[in-house]
């Protein structure tokens, strides 16, 4: 009994057997045909695969310095740090890492932040600026000025370009005795997100809420005003904190606060620190 002979071709078709056809067998045979032509498919396939495998087999891993086959590694290996050997794709690596660029617009004016290409969301931290505390050595006593709001909102940029910025400046203290202190400047990122600011100290006993953040995610305030402490000219006497806190109650202290949106201090034996001015922090 004999094989078949097979060809290394593609058949277009397979014949149908038709219940007029004769039983004929051989390798010519009508019966026959329909096997013979899967067969040559089937060798045809099988030197396509065996071309393929060959090519396979002589491709190296892909590297920095060396082009072959890059395996893609998933996210969960990303994540659990066993991708070696494998190729992270950016997409996965934004997924994980969020936070790829950051700006900081801290110096009081007015800005145009350009939207990296690809960016569609944002982290935005806006920071009003802090008030300046009052000067007086006589009753009531000098509060401190209060501390500006804060929002935190994440940003959606698509089909934005550019954004408006600006940085508020902090209030001015008082330098003269019985000079309530100056606001200071609000804060925004566009018109996506904005914080108030801060208000000057006082003179009348009364102490000033801190400024707000408004359209954000999160809406707070850095902190209201301290009122000031002891009685008025006596060794004890000294003027209300900023709101904040990083500048305190003191008699003789006209050091800025350094953290944004702080307020400055009340004071009596010395000019009144300005209040600490705002910021704006984008993160992508």
């Amino acid at each position: 009994m004999a094989d078949l002979p097979e060809t290394n071709q593609w058949t277009p078709g397979v014949y149908q057997i038709e219940t007029s056809d004769p039983v004929v067998g051989g390798p010519e045979g009508v019966t026959n045909l329909p096997i013979k032509q899967l067969s040559n498919r089937t060798v045809w396939l099988k030197g396509k695969f065996e071309s393929l495998k060959i090519i396979a087999d002589k491709v190296i891993q892909a590297t920095e310095r060396a082009a072959g086959i890059a395996r893609i590694a998933t996210q969960a290996a990303v994540k659990a740090g066993t991708e070696t050997g494998t190729t992270v794709t950016p997409k996965h690596l934004a997924s994980l890492f969020p936070f790829r660029g950051c700006a900081v617009f801290s110096e009081p004016e007015m800005y145009t932040w350009k939207v990296p290409s690809g960016v569609t969301q944002a982290w935005v931290v806006v920071i009003g600026a802090g008030g300046g505390g009052a000067r007086s050595i006589t009753l009531p006593g000098p509060s401190g000025g209060s501390g500006g709001g804060i929002a935190r909102k994440l940003v959606d940029l698509r089909g934005v370009t550019t954004v408006d910025i600006t940085v508020g400046a902090g209030g001015k203290g008082a330098t003269e005795l019985d000079t309530t202190g100056g606001a200071g400047g609000a804060s925004f990122f566009g018109n996506f997100v904005y914080a108030t600011e801060g208000l000057g100290g006082r003179l009348d006993g009364k102490a000033s809420h801190g400024g707000s953040g408004y359209n954000g995610d999160e809406n707070d305030s850095i902190g209201a005003a301290g009122h000031p402490l002891g009685g008025a000219q006596s060794p004890n006497f000294v003027g209300g904190a900023g709101g904040g806190g990083e500048s305190p109650p003191s008699w003789d202290d006209s050091r800025k606060p350094v953290t944004p949106g702080q307020g400055g201090g009340g004071r009596g034996g010395s000019a009144a620190p300005d209040g600490a001015d705002g910021r704006v922090t984008i993160q992508w």
